[in-house]
């Protein structure tokens, strides 16, 4: 993964600043055909052909426009053609991943991941998002995942920042404290 992410990183930075060399406008357009470009590779059949050996650079770029022949613009065409001639349409989903990355370090907005054992209402969402928007001075954009394992509470994944408010967290580190203060006793009884 790590390889693939060295390799993906100057494609991502190159398509980034290309599209934003085109206008502010012009960077979502470029993310939802990244959007467009990563299914294709994801997609089975259409991966193992694109990634055949046996297939040349330009049949596998007339694949592509072929499938997408409307969606892509001249820049997106462009950039297929390029990792094509490069053996690099594997990296797509990679590549896609660090732009998105890119785009929102651009425009201050901060992904977060909220994981509950229950669904957030869309108030508790709105105020959620505006409490981590205070605090990181970003707007946010909130993602769900529901985790019964959780039993109540949130974990809040924003960036490198993990805040572990469940109940299954607070559980581990009372057990931990805890496992702590009886090593301590144990130790200073036995001294």
């Amino acid at each position: 993964m790590a390889e693939q992410a060295t390799l993906a990183r100057p494609y991502a930075r190159a398509a980034f600043q290309a599209a934003l060399e085109r206008g502010e406008e012009a960077l979502p357009g470029f993310s939802y055909e990244l959007a467009l470009l990563t299914g294709c590779v994801e997609e089975p059949r259409l991966r193992a052909e694109l990634l055949s050996p046996g297939r040349g650079p330009a049949q596998k770029v007339g694949l592509i426009e072929q499938v997408f022949s409307t969606e892509l613009s001249p820049h997106g065409r462009n950039f297929v053609a390029l990792l094509a001639e490069q053996d690099r349409l594997g990296l797509l989903p990679e590549i896609q991943r660090q732009y998105e990355q890119q785009r929102a370090a651009h425009e201050r907005v901060l992904k977060v991941e909220v994981v509950t054992a229950q669904a957030l209402t869309a108030d508790a969402e709105a105020a959620l998002a505006e409490r981590l928007a205070r605090r990181f001075g970003s707007k946010v954009e909130i993602t769900q995942r529901l985790d019964s394992t959780l039993i109540g509470g949130a974990v809040i994944r924003a960036g490198d920042t993990v805040i572990d408010g469940s109940v299954r967290g607070r559980l581990a580190r009372l057990a931990e404290t805890l496992g702590v203060r009886r090593d301590a006793a144990a130790r200073s009884t036995a001294a």
